[in-house]
């Protein structure tokens, strides 16, 4: 009995994590279609507002990625509270919220939640760029 409801658990938890996964995938899909204007290089799209307790902390990474890659993509801060109709543009449902933009403007990578500067770092380099 014990093993069959560790078992459930663990189906249960894997169904969450595939649902979680497509939903995060249909949804780059989605951005991609509806590709933002070109770029002479990548944009990182910030989404934060002052409501958001863990912004400051995402704010820092972004710094520390932005030193160290020196300029090589643009970051782009956006006010969800002042510019709501481009939150729902991008269809961004938590805060903050991280989306980076190839240099034609194609929606590559998405990031709910705090995401380390290590694997902002990863994702722009999936995208062909260097430090």
């Amino acid at each position: 009995m014990m093993i069959e409801r560790l078992l459930l658990t663990l189906l249960i938890i894997g169904l969450s994590l595939a649902v979680y996964g497509l939903g995060r995938w249909l949804h780059l899909r989605r951005l991609e279609r509806s590709a933002a204007p070109q770029a002479e290089r990548p944009t990182l799209l910030y989404f934060a507002s002052d409501a958001c307790a863990a912004c400051p902390t995402q704010a820092r990474y972004l710094e520390q990625l932005a030193q160290s890659w020196h300029g090589r993509f643009h970051l782009q801060k956006i006010d969800a509270d002042r510019e709501p109709d481009k939150a729902a543009q991008y269809k961004v449902f938590t805060l903050p919220t991280t989306i980076l933009l190839d240099a034609q403007g194609v929606a590559r990578s998405i990031n709910y939640g705090l995401t380390h500067s290590h694997k902002l770092a990863q994702q722009l380099e999936t995208i062909g760029m260097q430090p």
